[in-house]
């Protein structure tokens, strides 16, 4: 775990390490995929992930999770991203919703499952926690949940969060796992215990542990 000071101080660092793997994946190979997670709190990072000087077109972005709402929704995560990361020097990278038929919330999670297909193996992808050990939309004590921390033959499930907007759609446990680099974002000293004890609470970030490249902590929030 690194441990930072100040919120900003990790939000620098955490950018620059995003910009250094998808930097080296496009070196590689050509191209590089990211997955982002929504909320606040990595809000500051993409702000300054934005401002790198990389070949943003080659990159495609998609989301870890999201709710079924619309885009124009201040749930949407597909909106916060898209109002902070394709800003500035990130404006031609190619954003996929994971949202595309509002109408009918089955159909649009067999959408969205080949769609996603180029996520199958992920270059690079940042994680967050919750104070009760979810990450992505995987919810301690949702059945759908625990088969998505599982699930390895689809790569997107739709699970039930407990508060509202309840509908979600999460990437599998097992795509998320196999990014190339996985990093997970925590802020707050009580994140810290809950991540700390999550295999013997058995919450779902506790399987994600082993696959994590780095995990950036501070106590500020």
């Amino acid at each position: 775990m690194r441990t930072f000071e100040t919120k900003a101080t990790l939000e620098q660092a955490l950018a620059d390490a995003i910009g250094k793997a998808l930097s080296a994946c496009i070196q590689d190979k050509g191209t590089a995929t990211l997955l982002l997670s929504g909320g606040t709190t990595p809000s500051g990072v993409y702000a300054l992930l934005c401002r790198l000087d990389l070949p943003w077109e080659k990159v495609t972005v998609g989301l870890v999770d999201e709710r079924f709402v619309g885009s124009n929704s201040p749930f949407s995560n597909f909106k916060l991203i898209s109002e902070t990361l394709l800003q500035n020097k990130a404006t031609s990278t190619h954003l996929l919703p994971m949202v595309i038929d509002e109408a009918d919330y089955s159909q649009n999670l067999q959408k969205i499952e080949a769609a996603y297909r180029i996520f199958t193996e992920p270059d690079v992808c940042l994680l967050g926690m919750g104070p009760d050990g979810h990450t992505a939309s995987i919810f301690p004590g949702d059945p759908a949940s625990l088969q998505a921390n599982l699930q390895n033959d689809t790569l997107i499930s739709n699970t039930t969060a407990p508060t509202a907007p309840q509908q979600r759609i999460t990437c599998n446990g097992p795509m998320l796992r196999r990014s190339k680099h996985l990093f997970l974002m925590i802020t707050g000293e009580q994140k810290q215990a809950v991540f700390e004890n999550s295999q013997t609470l058995e919450l779902p970030i506790a399987a994600f542990k082993e696959a994590l490249t780095d995990t950036y902590f501070t106590k500020a929030s």
